[in-house]
């Protein structure tokens, strides 16, 4: 682990590294481009300075950039699906990964309208898209399960359910089996209130971040952000879990659900975002 002086030095270089990401949006509206790349650099600024501000255990500074983030994810997400011929196709093909990494950063946010954000955008993605990128099909069900299930449209969410229980085994899968499980099992628990399940999710994606991801000192290896995100929901749905390991910190399970204030300079389209989202119970 990353002394303080060096996680506070990683703050003021992840803060200058955010200007980079208004610049961008700048020089896309100057030249008349769709400014995804830009979103995305913000939504990476903001899980960084959240992840930092997080281990320092500087709680609502952690929620206002995981907020931000959040919601520039989930703009570029609406973006690539309102300009699907104006943005280069990675951007389209790797939709569904950018749709769980809004709504992973939403959660960890805990701010209601920022997760309502999040899930409009999932709910917009179209099945068919399977169609170009079959190797998203277990990424595509868990997150529209999620989004459904957070909505409380649970028939929806069952019938994800059933299909990612489907294609869980299938060996051309982006998602591997061992995450795609772990989804399967937090879906299914939430949906049934098993906290059992729901347990044995969360156990599964750690056991993953510790074994495969943990051990460095990127922000994604010292925060275990999948587990840390499933942890504040299934607390927020009145489920007593509990995870024990140097990647999710303490100050994760004093974090709680409600709005926050997003940084003073958080763009306008990404504050009339926040305002017109649905918020979540």
């Amino acid at each position: 682990m990353l002394s303080e002086t060096e996680h506070r030095a990683r703050l003021e270089r992840f803060s200058s590294a955010r200007e980079s990401g208004f610049r961008a949006l700048k020089r896309a509206s100057e030249e008349g481009r769709v400014p995804v790349s830009g979103f995305n650099w913000l939504h990476l600024q903001g899980r960084d300075l959240g992840t930092i501000e997080l281990l320092l255990g500087n709680i609502q500074a952690a929620r206002q950039w995981f907020a931000e983030g959040a919601l520039a994810e989930a703009m570029m997400c609406h973006l690539v699906l309102q300009n699907q011929d104006m943005v280069e196709r990675d951007y389209w093909s790797n939709l569904p990964i950018s749709a769980e990494h809004a709504l992973r950063d939403a959660l960890l946010s805990a701010d209601p309208r920022v997760v309502g954000a999040a899930v409009d955008e999932i709910l917009e993605l179209d099945e068919s898209s399977l169609d170009d990128s079959p190797d998203m099909t277990t990424r595509y069900y868990h997150l529209t399960g999620l989004a459904h299930l957070l909505r409380e449209d649970t028939a929806q969410a069952r019938t994800a359910l059933a299909s990612l229980r489907d294609s869980v085994e299938k060996d051309d899968q982006y998602l591997g089996t061992y995450f795609a499980q772990a989804f399967a099992d937090a879906l299914e628990g939430f949906l049934d209130h098993d906290e059992q399940l729901v347990q044995q999710a969360l156990d599964s994606l750690t056991a993953y971040h510790e074994d495969v991801r943990g051990g460095g000192d990127g922000t994604t290896e010292l925060l275990d952000h999948y587990t840390s995100a499933f942890l504040l929901l299934a607390r927020h749905r009145g489920m007593n879990v509990h995870i024990d390991s140097e990647y999710v910190p303490a100050a994760v399970y004093d974090i709680e659900w409600g709005s926050v204030e997003l940084p003073e300079d958080t763009p306008d389209a990404l504050r009339d975002l926040y305002e017109n989202a649905e918020p979540i119970a």
